[in-house]
Formats: C-alpha cells, sequence, structure tokens
C-alpha cells in the first residue's frame, strides 16, 4: 500500500492566502495615495494593515495552520476597518458590509457573528454622532441583516460541508477513516513532525487468512470481524492515536509521539489481543504487522513503503508477529 502524495492546500487554506494577498493588494493603492497626500495617520493604518496581512498569509503558507489565521485575520480585518471609519468619517461605512461577511469565510460562523457583532457595537457611537437618528438606526440594522444573512448561509454552508467530508473520508462499513482521509491526515502529520520535531510511527495491520474467512463463512462475517477488529484496535490504541481502513483487511494507524519501540509495543499489544479473543465460531483470527518510524527528512511515501516492506516480511515469516521496518 503506498499512500498518495500530500495535496498541495486545502480548500480553507486556499481562501485565507486569498483573502490575505488579495486585502494586502487591494489595501495597496488607498495606502500610496493617501501617504502620498500626506494624510500620515491613515496611511499608517493601511499600512499595518498590508504587514498584518502578508504577515498571516505567509503564516499560512510556512504552518498551514488555517484556525489561528482566520483568527489573526478576522482581528486586524474588522479592526482596521473600524480605525478606519472612525477617522475618515462615516463615508467609508460601506466597507463594513464585504469585510464581515469576509470574515464568515475564514473562521466559524459563530465566532464570525460574534466578532461582526462586536465590531457593529463598536460603530454604533460614529454613526449616532455623524447622522440622524433614523439614518444611523437604519444603518445599524442592515449591518445586523448582513450579519444574520451571512451567518444562515455560512452555517447552512458549514453544516452541509461536515455532512459531505463525513462521507467522502469515512469508511461506510467500520465508520473510521478511509484511504483519503488518511492520505489528508499525513499532510497534517508532516507539519507536526516538522514542527515539533517529536517521533512520529506508523503500523500496518492485516487480517491473516482473510479470504479464508469470506470463503467458509461467508462475507457477512467477514465485515463482523472487520468491525470487532476495528472496535479492538480502537480500545487498545492511544486516544491521540488514529486508525484508518486503507482497503480490505488492512488498516493502518498513525501513532503520534511514538518511536520505533513504543510503536512496537503497541503492536505487540494488538497482535495479542486480537489472537486471544473469540470471533466467528470460537475461531482464532490473527494478524500481522508492520511498524515503521518517520524518519528526518522522509517523504509520506517512503515511510509507508517500508512499513509495507516491514508487514510483507511477517507475513512471509509465518504471520500473527509484528515486523519492524529497516531505516532507509
Amino acid at each position: 500500500m503506498k499512500s498518495n502524495p500530500p495535496s498541495s492546500r486545502t480548500g480553507q487554506e486556499h481562501i485565507l492566502l486569498t483573502m490575505s494577498f488579495g486585502s494586502a493588494l487591494a489595501i495597496l493603492p488607498f495606502a500610496v495615495t493617501r501617504l502620498f497626500n500626506h494624510d500620515w495617520f491613515v496611511g499608517l493604518i493601511d499600512s499595518m494593515m498590508i504587514v498584518g496581512m502578508l504577515m498571516i498569509g505567509s503564516y499560512v503558507a510556512w504552518s498551514r495552520d488555517v484556525r489561528n489565521a482566520g483568527l489573526m485575520l478576522s482581528i486586524v480585518s474588522l479592526g482596521g476597518m473600524c480605525a478606519v471609519v472612525y477617522i475618515k468619517g462615516i463615508t467609508l461605512i460601506y466597507w463594513a458590509y464585504p469585510t464581515m461577511v469576509g470574515m464568515y469565510f475564514v473562521i466559524s460562523p459563530r465566532l464570525a457573528m460574534i466578532f461582526c457583532l462586536v465590531a457593529s457595537l463598536i460603530l454604533v457611537p460614529v454613526l449616532v454622532s455623524a447622522m440622524e437618528l433614523v439614518q444611523s438606526i437604519a444603518v445599524i440594522m442592515t449591518l445586523i441583516v448582513n450579519n444574520l444573512f451571512a451567518y444562515i448561509f455560512a452555517n447552512r454552508m458549514h453544516k452541509q460541508s461536515e455532512e459531505l467530508a463525513s462521507l467522502v473520508l469515512t469508511d461506510p462499513l467500520t465508520n473510521i477513516g478511509n484511504r483519503r482521509a488518511f492520505n489528508e491526515k499525513i499532510n497534517d502529520v508532516m507539519a507536526i513532525v516538522k514542527r515539533s520535531q517529536n517521533s512520529m510511527s506508523v503500523i500496518v495491520v492485516d487480517v491473516d487468512f482473510f479470504k479464508q474467512i469470506n470463503d467458509n463463512y461467508g462475507h457477512a462475517a467477514g465485515d463482523r470481524v472487520l468491525i470487532k477488529l476495528v472496535s479492538t484496535i480502537s480500545l487498545r490504541i492511544r486516544e491521540t492515536d488514529s486508525c484508518y481502513r486503507i482497503g480490505g483487511e488492512e488498516f493502518l494507524v498513525l501513532a503520534t509521539n511514538a518511536n520505533i519501540e513504543g510503536a512496537k509495543n503497541i503492536a505487540d499489544d494488538l497482535r495479542k489481543e486480537i489472537e486471544t479473543s473469540s470471533w466467528i465460531e470460537n475461531k482464532t483470527i490473527t494478524a500481522s504487522f508492520g511498524v515503521a518510524e518517520l524518519m528526518e527528512n522522509e517523504t509520506a511515501n517512503a515511510w509507508i513503503e517500508r512499513a509495507d516492506k516491514a508487514l510483507y516480511k511477517a507475513k512471509k515469516n509465518g504471520r500473527n508477529r509484528v515486523c519492524l521496518a529497516e531505516s532507509s
């Protein structure tokens, strides 16, 4: 089994990168014009926003941390918008609408609603002082309605996206992540190891003689074995570990903060639990394991390939055993 190469960017990363660098580019003409006209204070605010946007975009590109980047982008965008409106007056209030709508694309709908309502409250004094009461109420209400509609749309899209992701990334039989889920997870794993320098290992699990189980007891019995196997693995691995069905009777466990010896202990524990459990008509079921620790500067494909070779070695040497991958 080989892993597909990690995708270059997730959809949320693309959104954050586009909004960060795009906003910086959009603000640049205003900053240049204001500085050229000696409007130093607002020009400085524009320049600070540009720098902030560029830093956030660079942070996303380097760390792929969309959660914190989204929060930072929201604070910089809403804070800068409110500051400009206070300084230049309500003639720039129209910037509040696209700025607030944009927040629903970079952070969760609920958090975006909170941030935008706080920004609306901050704008109330300048609206009331610069406009007639009826007009200021009208602007405030349109801001609220604007956020209400944006929240409804974003919340609905967020839920539909989660449902779709669940269908696409979940194995329908065992309700754990499938091969696609693993291929997406591997991006985060590689980034975490690169930043933290912690150990990370992979355990490939394959049920021994599974075809015989299907042939002798039927596919329904084979499905029950796989479901119980996933339950067994889930109960024995640590909360920080994750399990995926790669295909057929083959599974993969990502063991975080585990070197080769720690992962071997996890695999040995699983092997013994599987061998001693009751399965079909008291038939003994066994599994073989291949274990590999991620090495420095190793690609995902090379990492998984070493684990596959270790699994093949376990099968070749009699099955129902754990074999460790050789260092590349």
